[in-house]
């Protein structure tokens, strides 16, 4: 008989049972069967839209005799008040939940505290909530949390940040449909509130002023017909690529006479494209790299749809006479040329009658009408790796550039991002891109956080705090360098540091057609996802470039899904000029307003001497035990 004492005497009846009950409730299996059926019951009254019922059964199910209340199900009937129209209701269950939540539920809690804040009329909390969740956000909430941040941010007046909220939520949306609602959505919270609109937030970007110039012409329209119908000709004429121009009233549409503003691209894809590449001299290897990838996109598709391709050499008459040659023949789009001399020649003709995608880019500039540029340019790479820096939560580091043209391009795309995103660059050094020993670069960027193997005249190791150093040091590496330098500069950064410098770099330090090896350990780089995940894609260009052309693909695998990516680019070109990206093999690709394709790549790490798929956050900095705290 189950029974308990109290000093000499036996426990009472009603402690008995209350202990029976406990018993009983760990060693039932129906009791939780009864829970889960009551839990499904509750999730199908969510379901059809009863969520004051739905409310009352999550909030009964949560209070648990003796145990507390259970967080997850009372955050779930905190939501379901707050769908109802409930807001007190869902406050209070929001106060009975505990402050040590796992993940999924802080992310829960910080959703519907942002929701009820909105609800409020208290943008400041929604966006102080959403900021409790660390990044990266779960990618199957990321689109609705990025929907409250933009509410939150345009209801407290920050019209910049709305904007660029609602376009980091059109990057992580699937359908073309709901980028387009997207951008709707973005349109109307600038028509809701026109003086935002009229005035340009400092630090505005061309698309994001494009932006706010298109909700006043729709929000304020002229009370001419004719006039308005200009203005938003002259519109179109400046941002062709814009996303905006789905939103265009159907009589903008057509193009204009004489002036050329508005240029219109075919709905249907050319049906005789031409490809333009240096196919002799020193760029011929890269450019039958090139020129493989794009035919083998291609021939992935099927037979009857397929257009005439003519691949042209510009080496001999040079690039505008082969572009000139090639639509006199009948083109009717053209990729190419590759390289950057040979675009700026294109660009100077003034002849580009054709949708065309060169394969570099220009310098600045407005580029002429039709002419749009795709580039595997190391400028974009450095801007994502700062952005990935701040994401990170690192907030000063240093960076290493070599002195060449190509590395003052990194370095000057790199600062200039890092700065937009509040990251201090404690300090930055040069070295000679043939050197092999980069100790003096290193020790000028580090300062007194290097020479950890400094000797002293004993010859034994200088003391040094690696918990503190760590602390007040440096949080990261930037190294802009080639796959052999960046392998002999990373050991050497190490030999340096007394305790462990998350290392950042662009693709151009792995090389992808072999391993990065030990010396490269844990540097976090943006990769292609064809790379990546080995094939993705188009496995059978993956398997070609391993086998039957692996001697000659060696070092180039990246040029071959540069050409099959521009392959689809050109096939799919009024649909990217309107915002719906492509998934290509060199990553996300979408056409900013100016026609430059941007890429948005996946992260890498390397991990055991292989490339890895990075994880959320690199390995964290060391920090130094709490202290002691006396009672």
């Amino acid at each position: 008989m189950l029974h308990a004492r109290l000093g000499d005497r036996q426990a009472r009846p009603w402690l008995v049972a209350i202990v029976a009950s406990l018993v009983l409730a760990f060693v039932a299996p129906p009791a939780a069967a009864s829970r889960a059926d009551d839990l499904a019951a509750a999730q199908a009254l969510s379901r059809t839209g009863q969520h004051a019922e739905a409310a009352a059964a999550y909030e009964s199910l949560a209070r648990r005799p003796f145990l507390g209340w259970d967080d997850r199900v009372a955050l779930l009937a905190a939501r379901e008040y707050q769908l109802a129209g409930r807001l007190d209701d869902a406050e209070r269950l929001l106060a009975k939940v505990g402050r040590k939540l796992r993940q999924d539920d802080a992310v829960l809690r910080a959703r519907v505290e942002a929701e009820v804040a909105l609800a409020r009329g208290r943008p400041d909390a929604a966006a102080a909530a959403l900021r409790s969740i660390p990044p990266p956000w779960p990618a199957p909430l990321a689109a609705e949390l990025l929907r409250l941040q933009a509410e939150a941010e345009f209801g407290a007046g920050r019209t910049l940040g709305g904007i660029r909220a609602y376009e980091e939520r059109a990057r992580v949306l699937g359908a073309a449909e709901e980028r387009q609602e997207n951008y709707s959505l973005l349109f109307d919270a600038l028509v809701r509130n026109p003086a935002a609109a009229q005035s340009v937030p400092a630090g505005a970007s061309p698309a994001e002023r494009a932006w706010l110039e298109l909700a006043v012409l729709l929000g304020s329209p002229d009370p001419d017909a004719r006039v308005q119908a200009q203005r938003l000709a002259d519109w179109r004429g400046r941002h062709p690529a814009h996303p905006g121009i789905a939103l265009l009233p159907q009589d903008t549409e057509a193009t204009t006479g004489g002036t050329g503003a508005v240029v219109m691209l075919p709905s249907q894809p050319a049906a005789s494209i031409a490809l333009l590449l240096p196919l002799s001299g020193k760029f011929a290897a890269s450019a039958v790299a090139v020129r493989d990838g794009f035919l083998a996109a291609a021939l992935a598709e099927p037979a009857a749809g397929r257009p005439a391709i003519l691949v042209r050499d510009t080496t001999s008459l040079g690039a505008a006479a082969t572009y000139a040659q090639a639509v006199a023949g009948g083109a009717q789009a053209v990729a190419g040329p590759l390289t950057r001399e040979d675009v700026a020649a294109l660009v100077a003709s003034q002849q580009i009658p054709v949708p065309t995608l060169a394969l570099n880019a220009t310098a600045g500039g407005s580029p002429p009408p039709f002419l749009f540029q795709f580039t595997l340019d190391p400028e974009q790479e450095a801007r994502q790796v700062a952005r990935r820096i701040a994401t990170d939560g690192r907030t000063r580091g240093i960076a290493l550039y070599p002195r060449s043209d190509w590395g003052s391009r990194v370095q000057a795309a790199f600062e200039a991002e890092l700065a937009q995103a509040g990251v201090e660059l404690s300090a930055s050094s040069y070295y000679d891109p043939g050197a092999k020993d980069f100790s003096g670069p290193l020790r000028a960027a580090l300062g007194r956080y290097g020479g950890a193997a400094d000797r002293d005249p004993k010859g034994g190791l200088r003391p040094r705090d690696p918990v503190a150093e760590a602390r007040d040091g440096p949080q990261f590496a930037f190294v802009a360098a080639s796959g052999s330098t960046a392998r002999a500069l990373a050991p050497q950064l190490r030999f340096q540091m007394s305790y462990e410098l998350p290392v950042y770099a662009t693709s151009d330090a792995v090389d992808a057609s072999g391993r990065p090896g030990a010396d490269l350990e844990g540097t976090t780089f943006p990769e292609m996802p064809w790379i990546l995940y080995g094939g993705q894609g188009a496995p059978e260009l993956w398997d070609a470039v391993q086998r039957e052309w692996a001697s000659t693909a060696r070092g180039r695998w990246r040029l071959y899904a540069f050409g099959y990516d521009a392959y689809r680019l050109l096939r799919n070109l009024d649909g990217a000029a309107r915002g719906i990206g492509v998934d290509g093999l060199t990553g996300r690709l979408t056409i900013a307003p100016d026609g430059r394709v941007l890429r948005d790549m996946d992260w890498a790490q390397v991990q055991g001497g292989r490339t890895a798929v990075a994880s959320g956050l690199p390995p964290a900095l060391p920090t130094p035990e709490p202290a002691a705290v006396e009672p």
